[in-house]
């Protein structure tokens, strides 16, 4: 007979192992269902800057460093997604172990936050946004290991995690101030042995933290060849929202072609893109990213902008609450797919022609993309609204690092959803990548927490 003491030993074993086995069939299942990464327009001109094209800040400098060091040992998208995919499975697994929720719990907590439909679909892609909640996961999970194993390598893992995030958008800011919290709360209790730190410490050190990323962030910026302003695409798609509402060219002249007027821009116009009207007006409008602007011109958009926001707030706010349906909401069938995903890989001037990957397991999945882009299971607000059923349970059980950290996963996924209500520049669900991953994450942190009765 096999004696008791033996089969603690295996269980032990099992939920020592069976993160990482689940991590490793999982990036083995990716790197089958998707080499080299799907790659759409954004990702195309990435790669031809880090091929050493030249540099914009409209590509965060650190996605193109990244990608041009992948480069020196795998031409192509391959190794940079292959990156991002280490990144997501690590997290998973160093999670899942450092919650220690049992064998059934752990393989429940990955599968469900890996294989739910919007992770599954946008991990596919070459993205910065993919980028985003990859490195996320990996610092959650080192964050929540150092938290129950109080070793300091961890937070040396989630500081790199959380840098490449943070430097990775031009947004992400709001995201991650959850996370240094908890990162400034963990330092001072294990480097500088603080039992509990002062709240005020604690804020403090963050705001430091935060100054001294947004400061590292500046300078990475410096080295790009040139800098490009990215709100004048946001003033341009609001003023064109503002204009077709009220029947009144808001426009500055220098935005559009010879002979624009309301009926041309109004037939351009979609709710659900800034793109559309760019690339489907009779007479033109002006590239927000092509040319550079004179500080009159920039002067001039923005007093433009300011004042019809003002002037017709309802017409504005109908535009902004029309593309928060559409990101939030489920797409219509008639919206191009591209805004959910792009099954291409797309190439840009000299950018050397990349196979797109013709596998039975990628065919079948891209048919059931298709098939489910108009409906519910591919739009964010079942996520979204299923990660706030966290809200109350984790609460409850906050005292427990699982419960904790559900909490400051949620924080961190609507501060970096909320602000994309006024300022996202079309209905791409990638946009809200991370809002899914953490939602996904802090039900599953949420659910494995025990109850404060068994405590």
């Amino acid at each position: 007979m096999t004696s008791p003491a033996c089969v603690i030993v295996n269980e032990n074993a099992v939920a020592r192992w069976l993160p990482w086995l689940l991590a490793i069939a999982g990036f083995a299942f990716d790197v089958a269902a998707y080499w080299p990464g799907q790659m759409s327009f954004d990702s195309a001109y990435a790669w031809w800057q880090a091929r050493g094209g030249a540099t914009t800040d409209i590509v965060p400098p650190l996605f193109a460093l990244a990608w041009r060091f992948c480069d020196l040992f795998v031409d192509g998208p391959g190794l940079l997604f292959a990156l991002h995919l280490l990144l997501f499975w690590a997290g998973l697994g160093l999670l899942a172990r450092a919650l220690q929720c049992g064998p059934r719990a752990t393989a429940a907590l990955m599968l469900l936050v890996a294989f739910a439909p919007v992770p599954w679909l946008l991990r596919g892609h070459v993205w910065t946004d993919v980028g985003l909640f990859s490195a996320l996961t990996c610092a959650i999970g080192a964050l929540a290991s150092a938290e129950v194993r109080h070793q300091r390598r961890w937070l040396l893992l989630a500081a790199a995690a959380m840098f490449y995030a943070a430097m990775l958008r031009h947004n992400a800011l709001p995201a991650m101030l959850p996370l240094f919290a908890w990162f400034v709360w963990r330092v001072l209790r294990d480097v500088r042995g603080e039992a509990k730190p002062a709240l005020s410490d604690v804020a403090l050190k963050t705001l430091l933290l935060v100054v001294a990323v947004v400061g590292a962030g500046h300078l990475i910026d410096r080295t790009v060849d040139r800098r490009v302003p990215l709100w004048p695409s946001l003033a341009e798609w609001d003023l064109a929202a503002i204009s077709v509402t009220t029947d009144t060219m808001l426009l500055p002249a220098f935005m559009i072609g010879p002979g624009l007027d309301i009926a041309d821009l109004a037939q351009a116009f979609r709710s659900w893109s800034n793109t559309s009207m760019l690339v489907n007006t009779r007479h033109g409008m002006r590239d927000p990213f092509s040319a550079d602007y004179s500080a009159e011109q920039l002067s001039r958009l923005r007093h433009a902008w300011l004042d019809a926001i003002a002037t017709h707030p309802r017409a504005w706010l109908a535009h902004r609450w029309r593309l928060t349906r559409a990101l939030f909401g489920t797409h219509a069938p008639d919206w191009p797919h591209e805004l959910i995903y792009v099954d291409d890989e797309v190439r840009y001037r000299d950018n050397p022609p990349i196979a797109r990957n013709a596998g039975v397991l990628h065919e079948t999945l891209m048919r059931a993309a298709a098939a489910l882009r108009a409906t519910p299971v591919l739009a964010a607000w079942p996520t979204l609204l299923a990660g706030l059923v966290a809200l109350p349970l984790g609460w409850r059980r906050r005292r427990s690092v699982a419960a904790s950290t559900a909490l400051i996963l949620l924080a961190s996924a609507w501060l970096y959803a909320l602000p994309l209500t006024l300022f996202a520049p079309a209905a791409e669900l990638r946009y809200l990548g991370w809002p899914c991953v953490a939602s996904l994450l802090a039900l599953a942190c949420a659910a494995s927490a025990p109850h404060p009765s068994a405590r």
